[in-house]
C-alpha cells in the first residue's frame, strides 16, 4: 500500500479527506514531527510544546471519547486532526466533534507507567510491558524474545542515529513514544491485523502504522508444533530458516525511527522510492549477529537478485523517471517487488556514489511542508535541482555500478 499522488491545497482540505489519506497509507510511510519541533532547522533549537486540549468527540463507532492531546491542524470545515500523548493521530470531523476545552499546560507524551497503564488495559493481562531507552514493547511473546527484539531496535536506533546525525542538520530525540505491539504467534497477529489492513495481513509479518505510530509484529520463532525459543541461540536457530523475516522487523523499524527523529517529516509529500529505498538500505540481515543484525550499507541480497532479474528482462527506458516522479508503481500489485528492488537498488547507488547529494536532497524533501502534495513534474523538478537534468546520464551511471556490485 503506498500513498497517492495528491496536490490539494491546505485551505480546502477538509478532515474526512484528510482522515481517507491517513487510512490509505497505513501500511508504509508514517508520521513523526506533528508540529512538535523543526526538524530541519541548520542547528539545534528550542523546541516548543504545543498546547494541550481536552476533546470530547464520537469516534466511527459512535463511542464517545474524551482525551488529551495536542491539536496540529484545524480543517476549513471546523474538524480537527489531534496528537495524542501515546502518539497517536485522531481526527474528529465538526460532527463528531462535541467539544475542545483548552487545557493550562504543554503538551507532554505519556510516562512510562501512565502508557503501561494504557496498553494493558487495551491489549489485556497476557501482554507485557518492557521499557528500553527509546521504545515501549507490549508483547504477547515470551521474555526472552522481547528482550531480543528490544536490543535489537535499540541497537538499529543507535546505527541510524550515528549514520545520518550531522552537525549541519542534526536529527532530534522522538517526541512522542516509540511503541511496538508484538503477538504471541501468526494467527493472533492476523487477527488483529486483518482489521488494519484487510485482506493485505495476509502478506505481511509486521507493519508500522501512521495512525498510532506504532510497530505491530509477531514472535518468529513461533512455528505450530514447535517448542518455543528460550535463549537467544535458539532465537538466532529458528530465524535462520526464513532470514527475510528478520529484515520485515528491521524494514518496520526504520521507518518509525526515521519519522520519529527528523529524517522524514510527517504528513509531508514524502516519495516512497525515497522512505522504501531507505528502510530497504537497512534491512539486510546478519545471522552471525545475535540480534539477526549487525551492520548497514551491505548489498541486499534479495533486493539484488530482483533488481537483476528486472534490470535484464522487463525494465523500460522510463523506470528511473517514473519511479521518482510518482508512487504509483507501489500501488500496483504486479509491478511491486520489483518497484521495491529499484528502490533499495537506487538508494544504494545513490548513498554510496553521491552521498553528499543524496543527503542534500534528503533534507530538501524532510523540509517539505505538511499535508501539501506535488504533482508528478514538481517531484521531478526537486530531484533534477539536486542531481541534475540529465536522468539519461544518471541511469547509465547507475545501472553501470550495479552490474559492477552483481560481479
Amino acid at each position: 500500500m503506498a500513498r497517492r499522488d495528491l496536490n490539494i491545497p491546505l485551505s480546502l482540505l477538509s478532515v474526512s479527506s484528510l482522515l481517507r489519506t491517513i487510512i490509505y497509507c497505513l501500511s508504509l510511510c508514517c508520521l513523526s514531527d506533528g508540529g512538535l519541533v523543526s526538524a530541519q532547522s541548520p542547528t539545534k533549537t528550542e523546541k516548543t510544546a504545543p498546547p494541550l486540549f481536552e476533546f470530547t468527540f464520537t469516534d466511527d463507532m459512535k463511542r464517545e471519547q474524551t482525551l488529551e492531546a495536542a491539536q496540529i491542524l484545524q480543517a476549513q470545515d471546523g474538524g480537527v486532526v489531534m496528537l495524542t500523548r501515546d502518539g497517536r493521530l485522531l481526527t474528529a470531523t465538526p460532527e463528531q466533534l462535541k467539544s475542545k476545552r483548552p487545557l493550562d499546560r504543554e503538551f507532554t507524551p505519556l510516562d512510562a507507567s501512565e502508557l503501561e497503564k494504557q496498553l494493558k488495559a487495551e491489549f489485556g493481562d497476557d501482554f507485557t510491558v518492557t521499557q528500553t531507552k527509546h521504545f515501549t514493547i507490549c508483547s504477547q511473546a515470551g521474555k526472552r524474545y522481547s528482550q531480543w527484539c528490544g536490543y535489537l531496535f535499540e541497537r538499529l536506533y543507535m546505527v541510524l542515529h550515528n549514520y545520518w546525525d550531522d552537525k549541519a542538520h542534526p536529527l532530534h530525540e522522538p517526541e512522542v513514544p516509540l511503541i511496538a505491539v508484538i503477538f504471541k504467534d501468526r494467527a493472533n497477529f492476523e487477527q488483529y491485523a486483518s482489521q488494519l489492513l484487510g485482506d493485505g495481513a495476509a502478506a505481511t509479518h509486521g507493519f508500522y502504522s501512521i495512525q498510532s505510530n506504532r510497530m505491530v509484529l509477531y514472535d518468529l520463532t513461533a512455528a505450530p508444533n514447535e517448542r518455543p525459543a528460550y535463549t537467544d541461540a535458539d532465537i538466532l536457530f529458528k530465524l535462520r530458516k526464513s532470514p527475510f523475516n528478520v529484515a520485515t522487523v528491521i524494514h518496520e523499524c526504520t521507518h518509525q525511527i526515521a519519522f520519529n527523529v527528523g529524517l522524514h517529516t510527517r504528513f509531508a509529500d514524502n516519495p516512497l522510492w525515497l522512505t522504501e529505498g531507505m528502510a530497504t538500505y537497512f534491512e539486510t540481515p546478519d545471522l552471525k549477529s545475535k540480534t539477526g543484525w549487525r551492520t548497514v550499507g551491505k548489498p541486499n541480497p534479495w533486493r539484488l537478485r530482483q533488481f537483476q532479474d528486472y534490470a535484464r528482462s522487463r525494465r523500460p527506458a522510463d523506470s528511473l523517471q517514473t519511479l521518482i516522479s510518482s508512487d504509483q508503481r507501489f500501488q500496483e500489485a504486479e509491478s511491486l517487488l520489483d518497484t521495491y528492488a529499484e528502490a533499495w537498488a537506487f538508494t544504494y547507488f545513490l548513498i554510496k556514489t553521491k552521498r553528499r547529494l543524496y543527503e542534500e536532497y534528503l533534507h530538501l524533501i524532510a523540509a517539505r511542508q505538511p499535508l501539501i502534495w506535488s504533482t508528478p513534474a514538481a517531484r521531478l523538478k526537486d530531484f533534477q535541482s539536486v542531481f541534475g537534468e540529465d536522468l539519461n546520464q544518471l541511469d547509465q551511471q547507475f545501472l553501470r555500478y550495479m552490474r559492477q556490485i552483481s560481479r
